[in-house]
């Protein structure tokens, strides 16, 4: 079985995931939602036509891209895309608990955050996980916000859901980015933050998982305010301008391109990623 490869390029033993793609027909997207607490909120800006869903349920009932007869080792599985519903739940289950629940993870000391993530994520996460989180990973498996920071209304969510080969075999890619806005109660300034999340699952022949990898990046955040939280995420919404250039650049290069495509998902050794970079302050 296949581990979850847990990196990141700015940070050693971390994640890493990025891309573009092509948006198939689905459900009719909603509008995105704003908030009354805030003046502006900048997801209110993004095409509904390419952040097809608002949440967990959404996501979840977008189409599978690709077609099954077209691929030689999808001839048991065939194309109905309920033949994947197991799967998905399965993938669902664990992208709802890490993070679509800012809420519910908010205020849970390190173990009890840790649980919560670990017992919704597929059993053969399960080691590398606990190695990852175990190495300062907890940003990119729980997103919980530190004080005084606030999400601001619903997520803004950009996925596709692929029939895919590899290692001769089936298997179920998805590539999301996902955006919250954020909001600082202490001085009201608003900003976005992103996960580029990527998710291949390997499949047997009754469409059952037998294995998978998780890569993904975190956008719009202050990397170094983090490593004093203990975890927790830190956006980049100071009035200074390293703070600003971040957020001017998750909007422009992550928000602008969300899309993740098949071959990104597919690719063992992706390449370096300019936006990875500009859209995350590290530690000088």
């Amino acid at each position: 079985m296949s581990e979850p490869r847990l990196r990141r390029r700015t940070l050693a033993a971390l994640l890493a995931a990025s891309g573009t793609a092509v948006l198939a027909a689905g459900c009719g997207p909603s509008p995105v939602p704003t908030s009354p607490d805030v003046a502006h909120d900048p997801l209110a800006e993004l095409d509904p036509a390419t952040w097809g869903a608002r949440s967990a349920e959404e996501m979840r009932a977008l189409p599978v891209q690709g077609e099954a007869q077209e691929m030689s080792t999808w001839s048991e599985l065939g194309g109905k895309d309920s033949t994947l519903d197991p799967v998905r739940d399965m993938v669902m289950t664990y992208v709802e608990a890490a993070y679509l629940s800012p809420v519910e993870l908010r205020g849970l000391d390190d173990e009890t955050a840790y649980d919560r993530v670990s017992g919704a994520a597929p059993m053969y996460w399960a080691d590398a996980l606990r190695e990852a989180w175990e190495n300062g990973g907890r940003p990119f498996y729980a997103f919980a916000l530190a004080e005084p920071f606030r999400t601001v209304g619903r997520p803004a969510i950009c996925a596709d859901w692929f029939r895919a080969e590899r290692d001769d075999g089936p298997a179920l890619a998805v590539g999301t980015t996902l955006a919250w806005t954020v909001l600082d109660t202490s001085t009201r300034r608003v900003g976005v933050v992103a996960y580029r999340i990527e998710i291949v699952i390997d499949l047997d022949a009754e469409g059952g998982a037998t294995g998978g990898d998780l890569r993904l990046t975190l956008h719009g955040l202050d990397g170094c305010a983090m490593a004093e939280q203990g975890g927790l995420v830190v956006p980049a919404l100071a009035a200074d301008e390293r703070h600003l250039a971040v957020q001017e650049a998750t909007l422009e290069l992550v928000l602008g391109a969300p899309r993740i495509p098949l071959e990104q998902l597919l690719d063992e050794d992706p390449p370096p990623l300019t936006e990875d970079e500009e859209t995350y302050l590290g530690c000088d």
